[in-house]
Parts: structure tokens; sequence; C-alpha cells
């Protein structure tokens, strides 16, 4: 990686914490009658909270958001600790989130819309939208560490895309010799560690960022054009850059910039009035600052290694007086680019749960959504066999298959996905029931995922 990263503040951190009960009204409040009426039990659901201001006087997280909805009721919504922890400014029910990677299947429902209205098709060549993708080639790594190009064998689809398939990689995912292309020509979409850059604030060294591409149709022809594929076509799952490309398909096919088009047929419809790929004047208050896990750091930003202390749980990396999430964005990455609430998420999930339809506005068709929560992966694919055990992936959403295999709660057919900076979501067609968790930490070696999954199941009743 070319950083430039001079530093971080960073800090020892005094823990308080803040638990403030709150409700979101998709249909009602929560409360023991109304979570009875959804077949859960309040009190189990209770435990959650005391869960989370441990982890949070243990240093492990700055604070919580976690909602859980069931038989379309809310039954859970509730907010602890803090958006900041240096300037104890506690977390609210309106408080933003980086999602990261929890953008993608939102990027898969404007895939959808456009599936359904004809105007895209997922064997699609991307090469229809991009033509660069008609000539990028394959990395073939020899035995003596030397590596060469070769041709396409199929050309590169939608399908591949959107499910990991395509041999695109992300940085963190790709072998080092594609990384070292990667890294060489910048080839990120999305303010992250690539792109980290050093600015100077009232005497203090924090992390900033820049995009490096104007738009995100330069950046995919770039990444077609600069750098090969990591494997042929539908040959693995590598978890990538890819449902970045897709928004560029999603502009040229629609003929509006994406972000156009996920406001108009997505945002305003389920009235997810804080979901963008910036955080305006108006809203900034409501930012939340994002940490990072130091035991890990060395390996995000190698640069770092050895100037951490090592009784530190967390470090500031991006302030959210400071962010660039805080400037007009041009870049719209639907990898990972959006910021939202917990609010706006849970009436996504939401909608997807009821079929594609959410307080009468109807974004996708029943079959849609079931298309999109299918495995969709070849059962001889090659990947990670740690993912693929138990599981599958759909249209940028990874599908439950055998929740025995995995060995976590859960039913066949659940599909989920989570963020960079800890955030997790899960819809589980079965029992009913949506569930969305939001903080705000990189690298986070805590089981939270695990351990919030066991006491949401466990409050089922019936």
């Amino acid at each position: 990686m070319h950083l430039k990263l001079i530093g971080v503040i960073m800090f020892r951190i005094k823990w308080i914490f803040l638990s403030v009960f709150l409700f979101l009204g998709l249909s009602i409040s929560a409360n023991s009658y109304e979570a009875n009426q959804a077949g859960v039990s309040k009190e189990r659901l209770d435990r959650i909270v005391p869960m989370l201001q441990e982890n949070i006087r243990a240093g492990r997280f700055p604070g919580f958001i976690t909602a859980v909805a069931r038989k379309g009721k809310v039954v859970h919504f509730e907010t602890v600790g803090y958006s900041d922890v240096e300037k104890q400014i506690p977390l609210q029910k309106d408080s933003l989130f980086r999602i990261y990677s929890m953008s993608k299947p939102i990027t898969g429902v404007a895939l959808m819309i456009l599936l359904e209205e004809g105007k895209v098709r997922l064997n699609d060549p991307v090469s229809l939208y991009i033509p660069e993708f008609a000539t990028t080639e394959v990395m073939v790594v020899n035995e003596d560490g030397s590596t060469s190009r070769e041709k396409l064998k199929r050309p590169v689809t939608i399908r591949d895309l959107a499910t990991h398939t395509s041999g695109i990689a992300y940085s963190f995912t790709a072998i080092p010799q594609l990384r070292k292309i990667y890294s060489e020509e910048r080839l990120s979409p999305y303010f992250f560690i690539d792109n980290f850059d050093a600015l100077q604030v009232n005497g203090n060294t924090v992390v900033s960022s820049a995009k490096a591409f104007p738009d995100i149709c330069s950046f995919s022809s770039s990444l077609a054009s600069r750098a090969p594929l990591m494997h042929q076509p539908g040959k693995k799952y590598t978890y990538s850059m890819g449902m970045d490309v897709l928004g560029c398909v999603i502009e040229r096919a629609s003929g509006k910039s994406f972000d156009v088009f996920l406001e108009e047929r997505i945002f305003k419809p389920l009235k997810m009035k804080d979901t963008s790929f910036d955080v305006p004047e108006s809203k900034k208050d409501r930012f939340t600052s994002l940490y990072a896990y130091p035991g890990d750091i060395g390996r995000l930003i190698p640069e770092m290694k050895g100037k951490i202390p090592d009784d530190l749980l967390m470090i500031k990396i991006d302030d959210r007086s400071f962010s660039p999430y805080l400037k007009p964005a041009s870049l719209f990455d639907g990898g990972s680019g959006l910021v939202s609430s917990t609010e706006d998420y849970l009436k996504f999930a939401q909608m997807l749960l009821n079929g594609g339809e959410l307080a009468g506005q109807r974004i996708l068709s029943r079959k849609s959504v079931e298309l999109m929560s299918s495995n969709l992966l070849p059962k001889d694919i090659k990947g990670s066999d740690d993912y693929i055990q138990g599981a599958g992936f759909g249209i940028t959403v990874g599908v439950i298959e055998d929740p025995g295999l995995i060995g976590q709660y859960g039913s066949k057919g659940m599909y989920f996905w989570g963020g960079a900076a800890s955030t997790i979501f899960w819809i589980d067609p079965e029992e009913e029931l949506v569930a969305v968790a939001m903080t705000q930490l990189l690298a986070s070696p805590w089981p939270l995922r695990e351990t919030f999954s066991a006491m949401v199941y466990s409050s089922i009743e019936d």
C-alpha cells in the first residue's frame, strides 16, 4: 500500500456508558404486550442491553444501537454508549453510521429493479455497459512467482459481479501480485485504508482520506483496463469490488446517476431519509466517529506496526467532526460507500422480509426477493471454505443453507450481511424476523454477531 499515513489520534479510553430505551415505529412501539403478540419474550430480549453495556465497559466498542422486529412489530430498539468517546457524545436513536458493505444489499435491490424492468439481465456481459471489460485479462502466477496474463475464457457477467465470482478482488482478498497493482494504481473507490492520508487539525494528526476517482464509472473503467482479474470469471468466490462496478452498470442501464436512482427508487419510497453517500451539514451532529481495534491495525496499516501501545483496545481513525464524509460526494460506491441510520436500515430489511413491500410502497416483486436471496453459487465453486461451508451467496447477500454446519442460530434460507465497522443485519423469513446492529469499530475480534444472534433467537417463544 502507498500510504501517506503519518499518524492517528491515539488515546487511552475512559469508559462510561449511557443506556436509553427508544422506540421505532414501523408499526408499533416496543413493549411487553406487543412483544408477546409477536411471539417473543421481552424479558429475554432485555438481556441484550447488559451484554452491550459490558462490552462498552470493557473498552471493546464505542456504543451500539440494536433493533429487532418480528411479525412486523418492533420488539427491541436500544441505544447504548457513545457516538464519540473522547467528547462523551452519546449515541442517539437517529445517529448516522458508515455501513460499508451493508451498502451491497441496497445495490442488489437496485439491480433487481432493473432486472424486473428488462433493462439488464444477469447473464449480460459487463462490457455491454463498461466496454473496457471486453479486453480485461486474467493474471496467471507461474511456479517461480512471476506473473503472466491470459485471455478471458468467457465474458465477465453481471451475475459474476453480484455474486463475487468475477475475478475482481479487494486489496485484502487479492493475492500479493494483484494487491501490488491495486496499490500502485490506487484502484479503490472508497474511503478506507488504501487511500489514507494525514490531516492536521488543531495541532493533532487525524486520519483522513480522499477518493482517487471522480465518479464510479471512471473507477470501473480504470479497474478493467489497469488491473487483471485474479482468476477466470465464475471459477472462484472472491470477495470484491464487483459491487462497486455494479453501480456504474446501474447508472448506464438506467440513464441516471447511481445516487439519484437509489434516492428515487428505494430511499424516497421507503422514507429512508438518512441514507446517502455523504453527511449534509444539517446532519453532521448526528454522525459517529470511527474507531479501530489496534490488535489488527498492523495488518490493515503496516506502517503502524509497533507504534500502538499494547494496552489500547480502540483508536479513533476518523473523527466525526472532520470526516471526508462531511464533504459532498461525487463517487457513489455501492459496495461500501453509504451512510445510514438504524431506523432506515430496519425499514429496508423489513421491506425485503415483506416480499419487496413496506407501508404500501412496492420496491420489488416477491419473486425478485426470492431470487435475490437464493444461493447462486455452483456447488463446485472454489473459494473460502470457511464461508461456503453451510452457506451460499445470492445477489449481494449471504444465504444460510445449513445452520448446523455453521454452528450459529438461524434458519435455512436466512440471508444477511455486515459492514467493515462491525455493523450487521439479517433477515429470517421462516421466523418472520429482522435484526440490525450498528456500531463503528473496524477489525473487531469480539463475536458480537454470534452473541447478539443467540440472544435474539432465544427470545422466540412460539
